[in-house]
């Protein structure tokens, strides 16, 4: 079991720290099976202390657990692990930065990993690179047991009830867990998790030469969508309104980004869509701005005002309100468009509050992406 500790209101409170604790804890541990959140530290020896209930439990049940804190709690933390597993044979290697410790313990003939780290203030030091930074933590992870991995199974063409009986027997044959990801809904996503990387590799291998292009494995979605148009040397835009810039922004996230996005347009306003994108006021008169004909001029539109070789663009009712009973909260016009003219625009109904029905809109636009690409490259 995997086990992400955070010590400190600010990691629960504060969302882009406890996003990037998540992010980096999956990164270097693998799946993580339970996050436990603690305001302070106070390791008084009392059972009815929540942090001492908590934190001790956690040392006796995980197999990898990443305590992230204060590096000036990291002498009272080892002190109680010390006492919590004083019987047992802890490996403390000497401290080799102030913002880390990786300590092995023996429990139970089962060797335990425990990694303090003081996250929020390992990147402090702006003269050394993050590439730098990044090697040496890993180098402090590399060995961490079994470890659970999980890739996305991206259903282009199958719905993730037959996909998921299609692949059962292969999984089987690879040790591979299927399950199916954000049920009732527009999106077709699989989850395939193995302790060992290499099954998961080799099923995935598997599962692409039986069903080709109708199944995109991805850990990272948007990363898989640099990568593919980075190694074809082709560029992507993006033309929103609905979603209000996470297509552009969950590509700018990663690493890359900018040898195949230069920019898109927020297109949220009707006269940003007319001005900007050559949305005709004709089309948004009659058919209104949540329309298949205004989603096909705001993606030729941007593919003119980009000169990029794919265009992306949504237009929806994301809600609380807006919702009609032609068009009720949650429909949404996505569409993909390449230079060349292959084009699909569909209308999803996504179900959940605002944000949810967000997020979900940008991931099946690169999915739409994903199609368009596929059977023309």
């Amino acid at each position: 079991m995997n086990i992400l500790f955070c010590i400190g209101k600010n990691y629960r409170d504060f969302l882009p720290l406890n996003q990037f604790a998540q992010r980096f804890a999956r990164e270097m541990i693998g799946d993580i099976h339970q996050i436990i959140f603690c305001d302070s530290l106070d390791l008084k020896i009392n059972p009815e202390n929540a942090l001492f209930g908590s934190l001790g439990f956690s040392l006796q049940i995980a197999d990898n657990l990443l305590i992230v804190a204060d590096s000036q709690c990291f002498s009272k933390l080892l002190e109680f692990i010390q006492t919590t597993h004083k019987e047992s044979n802890i490996k403390i290697p000497p401290i080799t930065r102030k913002k880390m410790l990786k300590i092995e313990c023996e429990v139970e003939n089962q060797m335990r990993r425990i990694w303090l780290l003081d996250l929020q203030n390992s990147f402090e030091n702006q003269t050394e690179s993050q590439e730098d930074l990044q090697c040496f933590l890993e180098s402090q992870f590399g060995e961490c047991g079994e470890v659970y991995r999980t890739i996305f199974l991206y259903l282009l063409g199958l719905d993730a009830i037959s996909a998921k009986i299609l692949l059962e027997g292969i999984a089987k044959d690879f040790e591979v867990n299927l399950e199916i990801l954000n049920t009732d809904s527009s999106l077709e996503i699989l989850s395939a998790t193995s302790k060992r990387d290499e099954s998961l590799k080799e099923f995935v291998k598997v599962v692409q030469f039986s069903f080709g292009d109708k199944i995109f494995p991805s850990r990272n979605l948007a990363q898989s969508v640099i990568a593919l148009l980075s190694q074809h040397h082709l560029k992507i835009t993006a033309a929103e309104s609905c979603t209000g810039g996470l297509i552009a922004y969950h590509l700018t996230k990663e690493s890359g980004a900018s040898n195949v996005f230069d920019g898109g347009v927020i297109g949220y306003a009707n006269a940003i869509k007319e001005s900007w994108l050559e949305v005709s006021s004709e089309n948004l008169e009659s058919f209104g701005a949540v329309s298949e004909a205004v989603v096909r001029e705001m993606l030729e539109g941007a593919l003119k005002l980009s000169g990029a070789d794919f265009a992306l663009a949504t237009s929806g009712i994301a809600g609380p309100s807006g919702g009609s009973a032609s068009k009720p909260i949650g429909t949404i016009f996505i569409g993909a468009k390449d230079r060349k003219g292959a084009e699909i625009i569909e209308r999803l109904h996504f179900k959940g509050d605002r944000n949810y029905i967000q997020a979900q809109a940008t991931i099946y636009a690169y999915l739409l992406f994903l199609k368009v690409f596929l059977s023309n490259y």
